[in-house]
């Protein structure tokens, strides 16, 4: 449920946390709780003439069915003549790419990355047991909470789907053959996205790549499989189940099968963890952001030479048509 409680106007803006085509996102607080949230802003214009905006309103619809602490949270919309807005749970201890790719490493121990895929799939399986896809997995989608878990974020390719869904969307290194072939897919493209993840947070680099490689030759390779494991990189289990997340034909890829996820929740590799405890938050995590207070944003990249942007008023006005796409907000 959302929480018409909180006026989208009265909040104060405080920091940046991001940038783009359609809008920005800005650490936000509600000046009567001090509570501090994720405000993101996207121009109905721009929104309209990418063809977006039909997106943004699945978005909207997708992520007020959800309530996880592995899925980020929608709390309010709300909109004016120029924009819509969407108050998100703030999650701030910034990507899960950040946590691979530092100053020390390209890469997670695997004891790490048990935890971290644990929590990942934790958040899928939620989605799917309410017949959400999410379709766009990968590092940059990720968020670290305070207390070092994963929030699965960024929701605009998600979709609820009672069969198959036949579009082609994602991020190109992260697609399941089926879904490049425009076969239909399911949740078992989720699952090859987080096989591909695995992967990529154990050997630093994800399995389909290789240095200037075009479109074309990947999609070759992800459709025919051919990836391998560098000898002594991955422990057999963790090889093993990785394996069976990137079966070709996703009726034989782990989490399609008879016990869905509990395939995956009880293989080798992830026995040592606790899902029960997982859920309640009760495990240790392997990195904890340092944070000052609870409008920190040091773990996001600096966005402060755009702060004074303007993300209003130099757009051409909607039209009535135009603005009923937007009435569920």
């Amino acid at each position: 449920m959302l929480d018409r409680s909180i006026d989208i106007f009265k909040l104060e803006r405080h920091t940046l946390l991001g940038a783009g085509t359609f809008g920005q996102v800005w650490l936000a607080s509600d000046k009567k709780t001090g509570n501090a949230y994720a405000l993101k802003v996207q121009i109905k214009r721009e929104l309209i003439d990418h063809h977006q905006a039909e997106g943004v309103c699945r978005e909207r619809e997708v992520m007020s069915k959800i309530d996880h602490p592995f899925v980020i949270k929608l709390v309010n919309t709300s909109q004016d003549d120029q924009s819509v807005f969407m108050l998100l749970r703030l999650v701030q201890g910034g990507e899960l790419f950040n946590v691979m790719h530092n100053d020390d490493r390209d890469c997670i121990p695997e004891n790490e990355v048990k935890f971290y895929s644990a929590g990942i799939l934790e958040g899928l399986a939620y989605m799917h047991r309410r017949r959400i896809l999410y379709r766009d997995l990968k590092p940059e989608n990720v968020l670290i909470d305070d207390m070092g878990y994963t929030v699965i974020v960024d929701l605009g390719f998600a979709k609820v789907v009672n069969d198959k869904t036949y579009t082609l969307c994602g991020t190109p290194l992260y697609l399941a053959p089926e879904v490049i072939l425009s076969r239909g897919h399911d949740k078992g493209a989720d699952y090859w996205s987080l096989g591909c993840l695995m992967y990529e947070m154990i050997l630093g680099q994800t399995p389909f790549y290789d240095h200037n490689i075009d479109q074309i030759t990947l999609f070759k390779r992800i459709v025919h499989g051919r990836y391998r494991f560098p000898s002594n990189a991955f422990s057999e289990e963790a090889q093993d189940l990785i394996t069976g997340m990137l079966a070709n034909k996703s009726t034989q890829r782990l989490g399609c099968l008879a016990h869905a996820e509990r395939d995956i929740k009880e293989h080798p590799f992830l026995s040592e963890i606790n899902f029960g405890k997982l859920g309640k938050r009760m495990i240790k995590a392997p990195w904890v952001p340092r944070l000052r207070n609870p409008l920190d944003a040091s773990c996001f990249e600096s966005w402060d030479h755009l702060d004074d942007k303007e993300t209003t008023g130099h757009y051409k006005a909607l039209k009535s048509a135009e603005q009923e796409i937007f009435v569920e907000f």
